[in-house]
């Protein structure tokens, strides 16, 4: 055989495109063999996959309402507190992975679904997918798992959405499916949305209530204050006075109102059913059947058989010429080759 060194190259080890060409031409049946094998066998399993049905969705977080910043967290920033935006929009990558998030599949995977194509009867979704566990723990984890293969969910970065798509073997099946998921994130955002409210109007109630006594004390000083003071004309002193505590009162009556406003606005938001996400593309019901890629199954799997092939050619070519001319490295990795060989083995090689 050929050795894949050209000894009369400009360096050592230079591999001769000639003798690559022979060892490639002197293992064609092989090759053409292992490509057709492979080629069969991507057909065949292009073939033998289930037809499936697609049901999309295509939805954008919805951005804030307020457009600014509250004059609740105004005011709490003011006493160094920060509070989440009950408002501002998400990213849509945060999206993707609430979608694909064990909280939110789980109750899916679980519950049950009316399979139209089957008559009309409501089925376990673990029975449709075929998930069997020894106990319900393992059961709920491998539903979820199979739930998550039959979901995609990307992300639109050009329109800023999020898309989601569901493929089952029944068009209802998968109908029901989108139809829960986008019903589910829309639910998780509204209850993370209300708690944030809560959380702000519980935060409104105590300040409301602590500037509200701020603002009694602050009178009942200037009340106080004039009780004591009835002529302040002829005092420049007392004069001050009062306009420091009128100030005072100013003041803390300001707060006390900005606040009150806030809480009631608190109120409103945390009853409030805003939806949060505006969906562009609702899931329809599949009429035509997704296409299984036999043809490109096929051209991948005969490609993998030839690269295949032409690698196990090249690897022998190598290690036939290593035999011919070995070094000491070569010598001793076949020599532990042998020994590693079983009995039975070499005795028939004898």
């Amino acid at each position: 055989m050929t050795p894949l060194v050209s000894p009369a190259g400009p360096q050592q080890g230079e591999i001769s495109l000639f003798a690559l060409g022979g060892v490639l031409l002197r293992w064609r049946r092989r090759i053409v063999v292992l490509g057709l094998s492979g080629a069969a066998l991507g057909l065949a399993f292009g073939l033998l996959s289930d037809r499936v049905y697609k049901s999309s969705a295509t939805f954008v977080p919805q951005g804030s309402q307020m457009g600014a910043e509250s004059g609740l967290a105004l005011a709490a920033n003011q006493f160094g507190i920060r509070l989440p935006s009950s408002g501002g929009g998400w990213d849509p990558a945060l999206y993707v992975k609430i979608l694909q998030s064990y909280a939110l599949l789980e109750p899916i995977a679980l519950d049950t679904v009316v399979v139209t194509e089957e008559g009309g009867r409501r089925v376990a979704l673990t029975d449709l997918l075929k998930v069997e566990a020894p106990t319900p723990a393992l059961r709920a984890y491998r539903a979820v798992k199979a739930l998550g293969d039959v979901v995609s969910v990307d992300e639109d970065k050009d329109l800023g959405a999020v898309k989601l798509s569901v493929s089952t073997r029944w068009p209802s099946v998968s109908l029901a499916l989108a139809q829960r998921l986008l019903k589910g994130v829309n639910e998780f955002n509204l209850e993370t949305r209300k708690s944030q409210a809560a959380a702000e109007r519980q935060f409104a109630g105590v300040q409301a209530a602590d500037a509200e006594r701020a603002l009694r004390d602050a009178e009942d000083r200037l009340r106080g204050f004039l009780e004591r003071n009835r002529s302040i004309m002829g005092s420049p002193d007392l004069r001050l006075a009062q306009d420091r505590l009128q100030r005072d009162v100013t003041m803390r009556q300001e707060l006390y109102t900005s606040l009150a406003r806030d809480l009631e606005e608190a109120k409103i938001r945390e009853v409030r059913d805003t939806p949060v996400i505006t969906v562009l593309e609702t899931p329809r019901l599949a009429v035509l059947r997704e296409a299984r890629g036999t043809v490109r199954k096929g051209v991948l799997g005969g490609l993998a058989g030839g690269i295949l092939a032409a690698f196990i050619a090249l690897i022998s070519q190598a290690v036939a010429a290593m035999r011919r001319v070995p070094s000491e490295e070569a010598r001793g990795f076949f020599r532990l080759l042998e020994e590693a060989k079983p009995g039975f083995i070499r005795r028939r090689q004898k």
